[in-house]
């Protein structure tokens, strides 16, 4: 009997391995049907397992794999056990219309191929039941200019609760991209379905003309598969519901998250719209530098309204460019005009941007000191900032008007009657800082006048010692009024972080200048935009220049002339030839006289210049 009983089992051993062999592979998709942009989940099955692994070459031509996972099932029915292991792929369509997922071999067996139609996103959204998770995407406008602000928005809209969720940033080239303010939520309505919303904006600065593609973000999630709760085969629990029962007699409310925690869920990625825009050049004739906004004005203000010029007596002027639709990186550099007889001390300009609704609102300021050295009327010049009204598609300028100012002479008192005798004496533009320091001396000189002869005399006797006293006070107004300056100068630098910040080592500048040379010598002037800007950013840590035009202001006319025919080639809209070798001639010296004079000549490049623009 024994004998027997080992004999059947060994036969039934053997009947069983025998079907397993005879299935074979079976390959399944869990969609046959699918939208542009959507994926699908390819399972491959290989009943009592395996060592090999399901060969995936033949789907390189049509389909990106985004995941893979794997797992072993076992089960035992009626005292007869299998097992099986599983192969999931997630699979994401390059193409539109009808495809073929090929057979794929496991194990020296192969697969039945299966069939799969991709539906165009508009046709799919009329077909079949409302997508459980879509993923919007809207950029606006879709013709910008160059330098333009461009708003893309992404939308997740979902009707189910989705686990371990995250989308990835878009992706473009040739252009910036930030985010715009934070994530938004609420619901909304699509094809009459409820859906919840997420929200999240992004601002795009193309930085070349032509088409700029975008290319979607993706939803990667898992998705909750009511499907795999029940019979059939792949289920984590075969057979019956264990939690029916609980289900229907105390109902789900009671404990929500005991269902949820053993129920199956299916990976889901979700490619969002790739979108192309035709980024228009900038119109020609227009000015530099090139400001595409929505607004920009020009404001100034005084320390003391209205404001009083006093020779040797400053007074701040703060000049400010607020412009919606533009970053504070866009806003050029101020220059602050004087006419001779009023010497101008600039402090370093400071700019912010905020997110505002849809759009920026920036905003650049400078202070400057104004110290007039004589008395008189003098006229400030008018500014002028010339700028694009995209809304209107026209030019505009934006100006702070010409203003006259009366200088008064500074507060000395009268002329001593003695002045013809001792010259040395009389007040200077140049030797008055001010009522403290001069009050001294007018009160001696008027005291002076009012004594009998005798004194007179007696002062006259003296008067070879006034030209050492008059040098000392002198050498004193210049301590006072260099004190006043670098104290003044403290106040406006930045925090202690910022001016501590390094220079950058000269290997570094050296491979950057390197960078800039093989652009040039490549003819690629894209690369060597970004080449240049690099190695200005490592040159000027504290302040540097964002725009090719305002590292033309620094480094000189003969450098000026090769990247404006840079900035002509990569923004006129129009094919320009451009001679990278003849630039970087030019432009080689301009980099090497600017290192030299940058490491040698400036200890601390925070401190606002002391050295006046006008005299």
């Amino acid at each position: 009997m024994m004998k027997t009983q080992i004999l059947l089992i060994v036969l039934l051993a053997l009947v069983f391995s025998v079907d397993a062999l005879a299935a074979g592979p079976e390959a399944r998709l869990d969609r046959t049907r699918i939208g542009e942009g959507e994926t699908l989940v390819l399972s491959v099955i290989v009943p009592g397992g395996g060592r090999g692994q399901p060969d995936l070459s033949v789907l390189v031509q049509d389909f990106d794999i985004l995941d893979r996972s794997q797992s072993m099932h076992m089960s035992m029915v009626n005292g007869r056990s299998s097992s099986s292991q599983t192969w999931q792929f997630v699979l994401a369509p390059k193409r539109i219309g009808k495809l073929e997922i090929p057979a794929i071999a496991v194990d020296g067996v192969s697969t039945r191929p299966l069939s799969l139609e991709v539906l165009p996103a508009a046709e799919a959204a009329k077909l079949g039941p409302v997508a459980p998770v879509l993923l919007e995407i809207e950029a606006e406008p879709k013709q910008p200019y160059v330098q333009q602000k461009v708003v893309y928005t992404v939308r997740l809209l979902t009707r189910v609760p989705l686990r371990r969720a995250s989308v990835s940033e878009p992706q473009i080239r040739d252009a910036t991209l930030e985010p715009l303010g934070a994530e938004r939520e609420f619901s909304s309505q699509r094809d009459g379905q409820q859906y919840q919303v997420i929200e999240r904006r992004y601002v795009v600065f193309p930085q070349r003309s032509g088409a700029l593609e975008i290319e979607g973000p993706v939803l990667s999630a898992q998705l909750p598969d009511p499907n795999q709760r029940g019979n059939g085969r792949g289920q984590r629990f075969p057979g019956r519901d264990p939690f029916a029962d609980f289900d229907r007699l105390f109902g789900r409310s009671g404990f929500p998250d005991i269902g949820g925690a053993f129920s199956q869920t299916r990976p889901l990625q979700l490619r969002g719209q790739k979108l192309v825009l035709n980024v228009q050049a900038q119109p020609a004739g227009t000015a530099s530098p090139w400001l595409p906004a929505e607004s920009l004005s020009l404001n100034d203000s005084w320390s003391t309204n209205p404001p009083q010029f006093r020779v040797g007596e400053p007074i701040t002027r703060t000049i400010a460019i607020t412009a919606q639709g533009l970053s504070g990186e866009q806003l050029p550099e101020l220059t602050v005009e004087a006419p001779t007889g009023i010497k101008v001390y600039p402090d370093k300009p400071h700019s912010q941007t905020r997110a505002d609704a849809d759009t920026l609102v920036s905003q650049k300021v400078l202070k400057a000191a104004l110290v007039p050295s004589h008395a008189g009327r003098m006229i400030l010049p008018e500014m002028r900032l010339t700028w694009w009204d995209t809304r209107s598609n026209t030019e505009q300028v934006a100006r702070l008007p010409a203003r006259e100012v009366e200088v008064l002479p500074a507060l000395a008192g009268s002329t001593p009657s003695t002045a013809d005798s001792t010259p040395q004496l009389a007040p200077t533009e140049t030797a008055r800082p001010g009522p403290s320091a001069a009050k001294p001396l007018v009160s001696d000189t008027t005291g002076s006048a009012q004594t009998t002869p005798e004194v007179v005399t007696d002062r006259v006797e003296r008067s070879d010692y006034w030209p050492w006293i008059a040098a000392v006070l002198g050498l004193a107004w210049l301590v006072t009024v260099g004190l006043w300056l670098r104290a003044r100068g403290l106040r406006s630098a930045p925090p202690p972080v910022e001016t501590a910040m390094p220079v950058a080592p000269a290997p570094k500048i050296r491979q950057l200048v390197k960078h800039v040379e093989q652009s040039c010598r490549a003819n690629d002037a894209g690369a060597a935009r970004r080449a240049l800007l690099d190695w200005a950013a490592a040159q000027w840590p504290q302040d540097p220049p964002q725009r090719i035009d305002t590292l033309a202001q620094r480094l000189g006319e003969n450098a000026a002339q090769a990247l404006q025919k840079l900035d002509q080639c990569l923004y006129s809209g129009t094919a320009q030839p451009w001679d990278g070798v003849a630039a970087w001639e030019q432009l080689s010296v301009a980099l090497d006289e600017s290192a030299i004079s940058e490491n040698s000549g400036r200890s601390d490049s925070s401190l606002p210049p002391l050295y006046p623009q006008g005299a």
